[in-house]
């Protein structure tokens, strides 16, 4: 297992794959209660011989330990960058879900000549308060272990039995943060680099016209509708989704 030390003390735990020694590097980030074993490892067979692949379990998820700094995503994003620094990444395409190409998103928007390309799934860019209120009500530990105890037992797995908890009220204020200092349109405009917008046609959480709507507002955005694919990931055609991002992150838009 390969950890690094943030600035406060916090392991985050990654997982590098350079097989091949390839000059171009993928960075591939998990979703809010997600992580990298449950979500993008599957695809790592796939990806490796094109790629150097670094896989990060975001801060207090999987195998990555927090400290007591507040779990922001602005504090992530420098996390990721030290990481990067540490490995000596100087560009990288992103591949992110959920939160994860949220998060890509923000690395570029931050240092934009380190995101070569961002292929982003499922990830909502648009957060009213209401919306987040509703995230919110979801993300009860007690209700979950009620109303929803195989996921409940699947967070204390994949989290740990004695944090999944805490980690879970962490998501809902992580939720309303973006509700109140998330990223612009204006913001998203200045990206630079190519971004597809990827989303499934019966998306609960992130609707087509959400995912169309940011497309055309990044300069080079383009979208894609995953037929029969609602929002965890578990619900997309693997096989689909890897070709969309391997045709994206070598220029060619069609599938």
């Amino acid at each position: 297992m390969t950890y690094w030390e943030t600035d406060d003390n916090s392991q985050i735990y990654y997982e590098l794959y350079d097989r091949h020694q390839t000059s171009q590097t993928l960075l591939l980030l998990p979703g809010l209660l997600g992580t990298v074993g449950s979500q993008w490892r599957i695809f790592v067979e796939h990806l490796a011989p094109r790629y150097r692949l670094l896989l990060v379990d975001l801060p207090g998820h999987g195998l990555s330990d927090t400290a007591d700094s507040a779990f922001v995503p602005d504090q992530i994003v420098q996390d990721i960058i030290g990481l990067m620094n540490h490995l000596k990444i100087e560009t990288t395409h992103v591949g992110g879900y959920d939160m994860g190409g949220y998060l890509g998103l923000m690395l570029h928007l931050y240092e934009p000549k380190r995101v070569e390309s961002i292929f982003m799934h499922a990830t909502k860019f648009y957060w009213s308060k209401s919306s987040a209120e509703g995230i919110k009500e979801q993300l009860e530990p007690d209700s979950i272990q009620l109303k929803a105890p195989a996921f409940a037992d699947r967070l204390a797995l994949e989290h740990g039995g004695s944090r999944w908890r805490s980690l879970v009220r962490q998501a809902a204020d992580f939720v309303s943060y973006l509700a109140e200092n998330g990223l612009t349109e204006r913001s998203a405009a200045s990206a630079q680099c190519p971004v597809m917008v990827s989303v499934g046609d019966r998306d609960e959480l992130v609707p087509v016209q959400e995912a169309f709507r940011l497309s055309r507002t990044l300069p080079y955005g383009s979208l894609l509708v995953i037929p029969r694919a609602s929002h965890p990931f578990k619900t997309v055609d693997g096989s689909l989704l890897l070709t969309a991002m391997l045709n994206h992150q070598q220029g060619n838009w069609t599938i």
